[in-house]
């Protein structure tokens, strides 16, 4: 593929100055009224804030304990983007005001990359033009998209990181014997796997299929030789006497049944030991087979590395082994088994093909598009430059493998939402980019220069003044879940700021059960690392439950101060029972305690709730 000339670097500024004043744009939007976005109690944000704010404040009191600590404690979200939101409020300020900051990076560079990415299907420059110039467009255009490149989400970040492991992907087939591509790609894929498991684990399965596809023969090539080398020189018996394997396969074996048995325990020096869920169990069988492995790779690694190559070298180092070791953290393998699997379904709604479908359809058509005809004109682009996907370099290939693979993977997956396409939604704007392209060069020959670049221009112009001009659907907001309306939460915590400032130890419980949200403004009004043992209601069956359970918190606690907010219109989750006339059991213990007195109350208008401070009696 050829390199880009002038033209090229003209269209590739021009897209990331609109690009970076759009971000900019929607940062001082967010900045002038941050209320606006937090207006959901159990939303995700507040726990992503809270884990970055949590780092900076650690690396800010200089406490690398605690600091690793909470590293390691991020089994179900990885640390990634709380290490870069942790930067910007380390540098930046502790402030809730530019919170959205690595989404909006992550944004900036979805459009950057996707342009990048398109843009090498061709070698024409016009083509090229054309290609990376709508790929841009419909991703700065997209409503819901840009809604979750401005929170505190996960999606803005992860389509960042997977956009640039696609472009370099694609880069280094273009040089194969580069190590320093191939360590390039493999550093992304750890980042993007140490950002969500789930987004790592698509584009993977996406690479694997097309490293497969294109060098079928040669794999089965290479695996007859390791076979020939080691399986056949070693035997099977060798190895079903490897003492590693065999008890690695028994504890395996136990995990497995304990989890198909339900809530286990023993008892040991007349003590029960919890062993459900068999996570310790799992880590267990897990660091055998990497000892076993180990051991193998120590003892056949010279054979082994100039096999590898300069691909498999570098993946191996900079990838598959952070990768590897990070599983032998405590309960982090089974952590990331379950959020990938099935099982992580709260809804537990009845599966339904066709329901999947309509859904991501309307999610597509109504919130990732600015309307229904863009999403209709990407789908004919992207379908487009399918049919021609021969004319394509091979490596570019992964753009439509990822998008299928994708696809099929939200459509089976029993947990649907629709900003699940938050995070590979791109790729079909890239393909639709190709498609713009494949066009251009069908109405417009290669020797026709000037008429290629008067409809690349065009076609750009009018592409971007409709896109511009099109209003936003008004429910693009509730596929990327946003509210919209009703009162800010801040309402609800800011009366309490300066009593919780005051205080040592704070304990907190709510009649509408938990959110991090009660931990994160604490800190961040102080900016000082906050202890708050907030009070979990666990599967709320019964007033009188959550009452007795209310009353041995209180006893247990050892905070000086307790905040106790009484909000009986709060919108809870069925699913854990958190309804209000359940939770009122946290009132009705405060009642006839003894540990703590009321010191203080508030009124919040506009959630109709009423919020108290109860102080340790001397």
């Amino acid at each position: 593929m050829q390199r880009g000339g002038l033209s090229d670097r003209i269209v590739l500024a021009g897209i990331v100055a609109v690009a970076l004043s759009l971000a900019i744009g929607m940062l001082g939007d967010y900045y002038s009224a941050p209320d606006g976005l937090w207006r959901d109690l159990y939303h995700d944000r507040n726990g992503h804030f809270d884990f970055g704010l949590t780092l900076a404040l650690a690396l800010r009191e200089l406490n690398p304990v605690d600091f690793f600590a909470q590293i390691e404690r991020s089994r179900v979200w990885g640390p990634f983007h709380g290490l870069v939101l942790s930067l910007v409020l380390l540098f930046g300020g502790i402030d809730y005001r530019i919170a959205i900051v690595p989404s909006l990076i992550g944004w900036t560079v979805t459009v950057t990359f996707a342009a990048l990415i398109a843009r090498r299907f061709f070698s024409d420059p016009a083509q090229r033009a054309i290609a990376s110039a709508c790929a841009a467009a419909l991703v700065m255009a997209s409503p819901a998209f840009r809604l979750l490149g401005s929170d505190v989400m996960l999606e803005g970040l992860g389509a960042g990181l997977t956009a640039i492991a696609i472009w370099a992907w694609i880069v280094a087939h273009e040089q194969p014997q580069s190590a320093s591509r191939w360590r390039f790609l493999a550093v992304a894929l750890t980042l993007l796997f140490f950002h969500k498991g789930n987004y790592w684990g698509l584009l993977i399965a996406s690479m694997a299929i097309a490293w497969v596809s294109a060098d079928f023969r040669r794999l089965i090539v290479a695996v007859r030789d390791l076979q020939s080398r080691f399986w056949v020189k070693d035997g099977v018996r060798a190895m079903i006497r490897d003492p590693l394997l065999i008890a690695c396969v028994l504890v395996a074996l136990a995990a497995l049944a304990i989890a198909l048995r339900g809530p286990t325990s023993i008892a040991i020096f007349g003590k029960p030991v919890q062993l459900y869920p068999p996570a310790n169990l799992t880590t267990a069988a897990y660091a055998l087979l990497f000892l076993r492995l180990t051991l193998w790779w120590r003892r056949h690694r010279a054979a082994i590395e100039p096999e590898l190559g300069a691909a498999g070298r570098q993946m191996l180092l900079w990838h598959a082994m952070p990768i590897a070791v990070s599983f032998l953290l405590p309960k982090r393998l089974s952590t990331f088994l379950w959020f990938v699997g099935p099982a992580n379904d709260p809804s537990k709604a009845s599966y339904s093909l066709t329901g999947g479908f309509n859904l991501y359809w309307d999610s597509f058509s109504i919130g990732f598009s600015a309307a229904s005809w863009v999403a209709a004109l990407a789908l004919v682009l992207f379908a487009i430059a399918l049919l021609r996907i021969r004319s394509f370099p091979r490596s570019a290939w992964i753009v439509f493998i990822f998008a299928a693979v994708s696809l099929a993977a939200v459509l089976i997956h029993p947990q649907r939402q629709g900003r699940f396409l938050g995070s590979w939604v791109f790729s079909v704007w890239i393909g639709a980019g190709a498609g713009a392209g494949v066009l251009l060069g069908l109405v417009a020959p290669l020797r026709a220069q000037a008429v290629r670049w008067a409809g690349a221009v065009t076609a750009v112009a009018i592409l971007t003044t409709a896109l511009v001009r099109q209003p936003p659907s008004a429910n693009a907001a509730a596929y990327a879940i946003r509210t919209t309306s009703g009162p800010s939460n801040l309402d609800l915590v800011r009366p309490i700021l300066e009593d919780v400032r005051k205080a040592r130890t704070i304990g907190m419980a709510a009649t509408f059960g938990i959110t991090p949200l009660l931990h994160w403004t604490a800190q961040e009004h102080c900016k000082c690392r906050r202890q708050v043992a907030q009070f979990n209601p666990g599967i709320a069956t019964s007033r009188d439950g959550v009452r007795d359970a209310m009353l041995d918190y209180i006893g247990r606690s050892a905070a000086d101060r307790i905040v106790v907010f009484d909000v009986p219109d709060s919108p809870a989750p069925d699913i854990l029972g958190w309804q209000y006339n359940k939770l009122a059991g946290i009132l009705d213990a405060l009642e006839v305690q003894q540990r703590y007195g009321k010191t203080a109350g508030y009124v919040v208008p506009s959630y109709g709730a009423q919020v108290s401070v109860w102080d340790a009696k001397p």
